[in-house]
């Protein structure tokens, strides 16, 4: 037999299934009820993700607002001069420890 006869009697033997028959059953119905579920936690995810970004650049604008705040006061008198007798003067005595969040001792 050769392939165009096998092919032809194929072709003749196919039945075409009505349209009011065929449906996706219950494997098409587990994965979309799959895929809904990924779907799901992915946004659940990433609404958490996006929570912590938005935290995190709203503690450094705090961070960054408190500094310039700091900034300014030490401009507006604290020049960090030495007082008559050679010894720093009280408002410029710092403590070295670095604060929560912070690296390393702030700069004077």
């Amino acid at each position: 037999m050769s392939l165009q006869s096998v092919l032809a009697h194929a072709a003749a033997n196919q039945q075409i299934p009505d349209d009011a028959t065929v449906t996706p059953g219950i494997e098409g119905f587990l994965t979309f009820f799959v895929l809904a579920i990924v779907v799901v936690l992915l946004v659940l995810s990433m609404s958490k993700h996006l929570r912590r970004v938005d935290l995190r650049a709203a503690q450094e604008e705090a961070d960054e607002a408190d500094r310039l705040a700091a900034e300014s006061g030490d401009a507006d008198g604290d020049t960090g001069r030495l007082d008559g007798e050679g010894a720093p003067s009280a408002a410029t005595a710092t403590d070295p420890s670095p604060e929560p969040g912070e690296q390393g001792p702030r700069p004077r």
